[in-house]
């Protein structure tokens, strides 16, 4: 099994699969808008200061605080391997 990281290592471009939300206060909130495990995502921006982060995910845009995104435990994926997903 790949290493997993946290989504907020992941630079602008960059995409994969979540493994994991780690359980804390906005775990729930993260769930209901489809930031479950499985799901594939593209980190779109980063904000000059590096809070907040937008991510594209079915197809819509969602924009995470730092704090929020840390717990989203996440599989890198190679860009040839984005574009077969």
């Amino acid at each position: 099994m790949a290493q997993t990281k946290s989504i907020i290592e992941l630079k602008k471009g960059e995409g994969g699969i979540i493994t994991e939300i780690e359980n804390g206060p906005h775990a729930q909130r993260l769930i209901e808008m489809g930031l479950t495990p499985g799901t594939f995502f593209e980190i779109r921006s980063i904000s000059p200061f590096g809070d907040p982060i937008a991510i594209r995910l079915n197809d819509f845009a969602i924009s995470l605080r730092l704090k929020d995104a840390r717990g989203i435990r996440v599989e890198k994926v190679a860009q040839k391997e984005q574009k077969l997903a």
